[in-house]
């Protein structure tokens, strides 16, 4: 537990003086006024009702003994009321001098304080709604376990069992909704035959390894609190073991790609071939694609720019700034065919919002109804009905990402440029996954060094 302290005194009567102020009353007219304060760290504010600080005005006769004593009892005072709430949490100080402090929560109770810790707005819905969602794995077989009783041994069974309870909850959840789709009104009204649900999904390494970065989160806030002497979830075998599976990559090929150019450029004029333009062109995310908006492209006679500064959230509803990092804010340069259907299909939006009494604005979304972006769910149906009929069926819209990274790198551009232009945070990322797809320049080095040598020789 770390122990709260005070801050130094303050001194009122100097202060009201300075202002012209006269003394407070008291009993003693030779004592001094001062003010305590504490301030309380944000791990601890929920144990004083969300205080961030505490204060006490005491009277003393001297700094050196009357109110150093003071000053010490009101520490000890706040000292003992955290300490029985902590107590009460299965924290236990130190009963012999030496020994150590340690936490006998249950590692589920001490997860679930972590996240309504977290939840007081200094993490967003969503990373929240994904702890949430870690949680109940963690607290489905570590729930009762003492945080300083846990161990690696734990946490690998705890990874271990998230495939399935991953299926065994994905099963329970089938049968509910089996349930409650054949008690639907409107199916016996209907008579109609009901579509069979899609194929239970079951999480995988990817989850193993979030949970396992969730898990040591949680050990670090404990250990930078001296709740436990060390992270148990740092132990080498678990990353070793519980890594997390690399995207995966499955570009057109150049005459794929090709085929799928010339489908694309037979569209009409609308929001899915600029859509389509984009992803295809600048290998923008179809969360980036789906937030465009007039303002985000710069039309210039040399070379078009587009700006990708934002992304849609909540199911697509909403537009918001990159909560990446900075490196996915970027500008991405497009061909002249690609800004001639953005300006025409920008006229073409700003004629059909003046019929339907708006107005277009720079921030106005272009992929989407009117003046709200579609949600993924909506373009991806317009993206499935365009891969049937033009012969992709089964590309997913991603595909077009990979297809600008890896045919740009076979054909030769620098590796750090085609970074910058996916918005990845280093290159080294980009090398990673796209290694197998950038030409080997070795063949033939060997020659061609040699003769640089000799030639360099004779030029001597």
């Amino acid at each position: 537990m770390k122990k709260l302290r005070c801050d130094k005194p303050y001194d009122i009567d100097e202060a009201r003086k300075r202002k012209g102020l006269p003394r407070r009353k008291r009993k003693d007219t030779r004592a001094t006024a001062y003010e305590l304060t504490i301030r309380i760290p944000g791990e601890y504010r929920a144990y004083f009702d969300g205080k961030k600080k505490l204060t006490r005005t005491v009277f003393a006769l001297n700094k050196k003994d009357d109110l150093k004593s003071q000053v010490e009892a009101f520490e000890a005072e706040k000292n003992d009321a955290l300490e029985r709430k902590l107590e009460e949490r299965g924290w236990r100080a130190a009963r012999d001098e030496g020994e150590p402090t340690i936490c006998n929560t249950p590692f589920g109770d001490y997860v679930q304080r972590y996240i309504d810790i977290r939840s007081n707005g200094a993490v967003g819905s969503e990373t929240l709604r994904n702890e949430r969602n870690y949680t109940r794995y963690v607290k489905a077989t570590l729930a009762e376990i003492p945080i300083c009783d846990l161990t690696s041994s734990d946490i690998e069974n705890c990874l271990l069992a998230v495939p399935d309870l991953s299926r065994q909850w994905a099963e329970e959840k089938r049968a509910v909704q089996e349930e409650n789709r054949k008690a639907a009104d409107w199916c016996k009204r209907s008579h109609r035959s009901l579509k069979p649900l899609a194929p239970i999904r079951v999480a995988g390494p990817d989850l193993q390894s979030k949970i396992l970065k969730f898990v040591r989160e949680v050990l670090n806030y404990a250990v930078e609190k001296e709740d436990i002497p060390k992270n148990v979830a740092k132990a080498k075998f678990l990353t070793r073991l519980f890594k997390k599976s690399k995207p995966l990559i499955d570009p057109l090929m150049p005459d794929e790609a090709a085929r799928f150019l010339r489908a694309v450029e037979a569209l009409p004029i609308g929001f899915l071939k600029l859509a389509l333009l984009l992803l295809l062109n600048t290998g923008m995310r179809p969360e980036e694609m789906q937030a465009i908006r007039p303002g985000n492209f710069i039309f210039d006679e040399n070379e078009t720019v587009v700006k990708i500064t934002s992304v849609v959230k909540d199911k697509g509803t909403e537009i918001v700034d990159y909560p990446k990092s900075d490196s996915s804010r970027r500008s991405v340069p497009i061909d002249s065919y690609t800004a001639e259907v953005a300006k025409q299909w920008i006229a073409m939006k700003r004629q059909m919002l003046a019929e339907a009494g708006l107005r277009l604005t720079m921030n106005t979304p272009l992929i989407g109804p009117l003046d709200l972006p579609y949600t993924y769910k909506t373009f991806h149906t317009y993206w499935e009905e365009f891969c049937r009929k033009s012969g992709f069926e089964g590309v997913r819209p991603y595909a077009l990402r990979h297809t600008f990274a890896t045919l740009n790198l076979a054909n030769g551009e620098n590796i750090k440029t085609v970074s910058v232009l996916l918005g990845h945070k280093s290159s080294a990322y980009t090398l990673d996954l796209y290694a197998g797809y950038v030409p080997m320049t070795g063949v033939g080095l060997g020659e061609r060094y040699m003769n640089f040598l000799r030639t360099s020789d004779k030029a001597a």
